[in-house]
């Protein structure tokens, strides 16, 4: 189990692992959900620190994407700029198979990233007054992301046999919904934890009252990620197999992004409803 981890921490993380592993990536699909609590800490971390030193929701919002993306999600920006420049300009197999494999941004792929961070930005900021009450529930948009990614390669299979994407070729539906649920109870016990550590230590804007203003957490975190990431992993297995034959690890990176976006949005519509 801890090689298992490592192994998927090790492919999706830019943090170096230093202890010593056998590397085993056969339980991506579910240990690729789990994985999504990392950068989520991440994002309460720094969100809670900022939160101490000012009240600026902006400039709060950007170094929390900052962290999460030197730390973890430069490699699934990739692949959807990846993903653009392929697909939104007229192709042919082979040019898309080039465009993928070029290390260079075309003109597609900058326009996606820049409205990708653009509006997660954005959403991170009008978010703010909701992440001090309900901070587990939305700043849990990674573990949707690597649910939407584990979730792909049951929909479509590898493009390239020997890629770095057909690592996850045996996925399991059920296996990827269990890793959700894993997740999602470690992040719930996670951020608990902190919260009510931290609270200790200094006094906090962030209500502590964890449980008893979001019961709801537990509810909407599942909710909103079974209901998006299925969708977004449909739609990009879809794209890929009609085109390529089937997904790529620029595939998942994709996945990633574009569901961590619907969930911040969804939690946007939602949210203001539970006042």
């Amino acid at each position: 189990m801890f090689d298992r981890f490592l192994s998927t921490f090790s492919i999706v993380s830019r943090i170096p692992v230093t202890v010593r592993f056998t590397f085993d990536p056969s339980r991506m699909d579910y240990y690729l959900p789990v994985t999504g609590v990392c950068p989520a800490l991440v994002g309460l971390l720094v969100f809670g620190g900022c939160s101490l030193l000012w009240d600026n929701p902006l400039l709060t919002g950007i170094l929390v994407l900052i962290a999460q993306y030197c730390c973890f999600n430069l490699f699934h920006l990739d692949g959807l700029m990846d993903t653009a420049d392929a697909f939104l300009g007229s192709a042919d197999k082979e040019k898309r198979q080039a465009i993928l494999k070029d290390s260079r941004i075309g003109v597609y792929g900058f326009f996606a990233g820049f409205s990708v961070l653009a509006l997660k930005t954005a959403l991170l900021c009008a978010l703010a007054p909701f992440i001090f009450r309900y901070p587990a529930a939305v700043l849990a948009y990674p573990l949707c992301g690597r649910f939407a990614a584990s979730l792909v390669p049951c929909m479509a299979p590898p493009a390239n046999p020997s890629g770095l994407g057909a690592l996850t070729k045996d996925a399991k539906p059920v296996r990827c919904v269990l890793g959700l649920i894993t997740g999602v109870l470690l992040w719930l016990f996670l951020t608990w934890g902190l919260l009510k550590l931290a609270a200790l230590i200094i006094p906090l804007r962030i209500e502590t009252g964890f449980f008893g203003a979001a019961a709801s957490s537990a509810i909407l975190i599942p909710g909103l990620s079974l209901a998006i990431a299925p969708l977004t992993a449909l739609f990009y297995a879809r794209l890929y197999k009609k085109s390529l034959g089937g997904y790529t690890g620029d595939t998942l990176g994709a996945a990633v992004e574009t569901a961590e976006i619907f969930y911040l949005t969804a939690s946007y519509i939602i949210l203001p409803l539970f006042k």
